[in-house]
């Protein structure tokens, strides 16, 4: 994470969110298999490969190219449970009422514009994810919006039903394996205006939105059913997509750090024009072989490289002495953005630069050899090194030019990965207009009046209303339900009132969960039923409400253990008031010296021997006062002797 202050009206902070859920419907969207991730080894294994074609307009979508050269084979994990549409195989179905319903019921919430006719597009994706080469997606609705707290009304630009993609298994510089078990699942795809102006405005658009989605009671529910992206730009930037942002508590990192990202890219555009570079004195450079010079190195990976026949070669990059070295994000040089473009485009591992070096086994010997074969200047100038087979480090070379020419203009537009520690990574160019045209295998819908009028009639309650009903009926604070409601624990703190739980008690272990998670556990591990089992037992007095953290925390450390083993293991049992007597008026007397020299002042350290006992098995409270009738009694006995 960056640890910085940022100003983000003065950095001219703009983003945008997509928010794609999945839908609890009957079947898929396009075919009528079940909409569900099939748990066991597949039953047929299908080797393609993909080619990017021309759009309507007779144009070639970047993405689609740079997908296409990796070279990769694709195979698809297919099961005899699924039908031939899974592997494009046959045309599709007719859309799926269901999800096409709750689809229109989302847009009549968020007050969009619906078309009189819907139209099925095609939008092509090279990655292998789809096999057909594109997602078939309906636009529903336009020009909605949702209002903040703060009063500002966020338009959410459109909203689309899509199936959702082939899950990915595995990868290599080879193959890239998927399963089609998920391709299919119908989904929302929810885009907001770029106009949220901080991390918080970010954070509870997103919470507002997936809570509308949850509460229609109509989207499916756990790990991988939502996924989120943002759309963040900067005044003198461009628009970066950041995809996988799997927590709420990533947005702030990572919008803190794609700003220092691109503060910096302007800064070394800036600096780079200074200098008087241009697009021409890259591309005119040639890459040069440079094996020879390495023939004797100590880089055990160069070595072992030309053992097996790679090559190695070089190219100047005139006037970016010094740039490639430049931290861009927090233990993120400039050069690693050269790294990972040549790493997911053709596969090779990385880049060498000047800049670093000598270092990895690389003399200084070599680094002055590099400059004077490539006729580069020591101060002014970079080169940059690529090992591997010919074919593969001639491609390299070429997108080490490519994003040595963006780096002329800033940032450039590109889709990137979310990391956990704040950064990220290059995933692919954006994709552009070309991608989307109509699909000719799917007739149009005509949104007819009795169609709409059934979904006016559809209940739905929006989550703020619903916490001020909670507030109200159990004389809650608003603002404790209502952030609950906004939060993954809605459906939990739901299920749980309905079973008579104390809604306080539902609140005070959702926040013990929430410390827990920061310590680092993973609250997807443990069965929610496992939770309220924990809850009940509390309720029902088969333990102590002091036992809730211990039990929590045991719980998440043992996720595959039960409540009930674990209440059992930790010997929680609720115990009664006259046990406990029992316990205090022996530990009196076995603590009679202490009390003779300390009085009323040995309640304290008394105290702490009891809860070391009867910690989690009976109430604080209880225990205090109890201790307390007994040492005046045994006080009274002593003064009276």
């Amino acid at each position: 994470m960056i640890a910085m202050e940022i100003n983000y009206k003065q950095v001219g902070l703009r983003v945008g969110l997509e928010i794609h859920q999945q839908l609890d419907s009957p079947r898929k969207l396009f075919c009528f298999c079940k909409p569900e991730l099939i748990d066991r080894e597949p039953d047929v294994r299908i080797v393609r490969f993909q080619r990017p074609t021309l759009s309507e307009t007779g144009e070639l979508d970047p993405t689609a190219i740079k997908e296409f050269k990796k070279r990769r084979r694709i195979i698809y994990e297919m099961y005899k449970d699924l039908c031939l549409y899974e592997i494009d195989e046959k045309p599709p179905e007719f859309v799926d009422d269901y999800a096409l319903e709750t689809a229109l019921l989302l847009a009549r919430i968020f007050k969009m514009e619906i078309p009189d006719v819907l139209f099925v597009s095609r939008k092509q994706y090279l990655d292998g994810s789809v096999p057909s080469g594109f997602q078939r997606t309906i636009l529903i609705g336009l020009k909605g919006e949702l209002e903040l707290s703060n009063g500002k009304k966020v338009r959410i630009d459109q909203l689309c039903l899509e199936e959702d993609a082939a899950r990915k298994v595995k990868e290599s510089e080879e193959e890239v394996v998927f399963r089609v078990d998920r391709l299919g699942i119908p989904l929302v795809e929810i885009t907001t205006a770029a106009e949220l102006e901080s991390p918080d405005e970010v954070l509870e658009c997103a919470l507002k939105i997936g809570a509308i989605l949850r509460a229609t009671k109509r989207v499916k529910r756990g790990l991988g059913t939502i996924r989120q992206d943002i759309n963040i730009s900067i005044k003198e930037g461009t628009r970066v997509e950041i995809k996988g942002v799997q927590y709420p508590e990533w947005f702030k990192p990572l919008i803190d750090g794609e700003i220092m990202r691109q503060i910096n890219l302007i800064e070394i555009a800036k600096e780079m024009k200074s200098r008087g570079i241009s697009a021409n004195d890259i591309i005119n450079e040639k890459s040069i072989d440079v094996t020879h010079i390495f023939k004797g190195t100590k880089a055990k990976f160069i070595q072992k490289a030309i053992s097996q026949g790679e090559k190695v070669y070089a190219l100047k990059l005139p006037g970016f002495g010094g740039i490639l070295g430049k931290e861009i994000q927090k233990n993120r040089r400039f050069g690693k953005e050269f790294a990972e473009r040549v790493k997911v485009i053709t596969g090779l591992a990385g880049i060498i630069h000047t800049d670093e070096l000598p270092a990895y086994g690389i003399s200084e010997e070599e680094k002055n050899k590099l400059f004077d074969v490539t006729r580069a200047d020591r101060e002014r100038d970079c080169v940059v090194v690529v090992v591997g087979p010919e074919p593969k480090v001639l491609d390299a070379i070429e997108e080490i030019k490519e994003r040595a020419i963006l780096a002329l203009s800033g940032p450039p537009s590109e889709t990137r990965k979310a990391n956990p520690d704040g950064t990220t990574s290059f995933e692919r160019p954006l994709g552009g207009a070309a991608r989307l045209y109509p699909d000719t295998d799917s007739p149009p819908i005509e949104i007819k009046g009795e169609l709409l009028s059934k979904i006016s009639r559809i209940e739905f309650k929006f989550p703020w209303d619903i916490a001020r009903e909670i507030s109200n009926k159990y004389k809650i604070p608003y603002d404790d339900v209502h952030r609950i409601i906004l939060s993954q624990w809605a459906d939990f703190f739901e299920v749980s009132i309905n079973k008579s739980i104390d809604p306080r008690l539902v609140i005070r272990s959702i926040n013990v969960i929430t410390s827990l998670q920061r310590k680092g556990f993973e609250a997807v591990n443990v069965p929610e039923d496992e939770l309220i089992k924990v809850l009940l037992a509390i309720m029902s007095g088969k333990v102590a409400k002091e036992a809730l953290e211990i039990i929590l925390e045991k719980l998440f450390q043992n996720p595959s253990l039960s409540a009930e083993e674990i209440i059992k293991e930790l010997e929680l049992q609720k115990v009664s008031e006259e046990m406990l007597r029992d316990f205090i008026t022996k530990l009196l007397h076995e603590k009679k010296d202490l009390i003779i020299e300390r009085r009323e002042y040995a309640f304290k350290p008394l105290m702490g021997l009891v809860m070391e006992e009867f910690r989690g098995k009976i109430s604080g409270n209880i225990a205090a006062k109890i201790l307390k009738e007994e040492l005046d009694k045994f006080l009274s006995k002593l003064k009276s002797s």
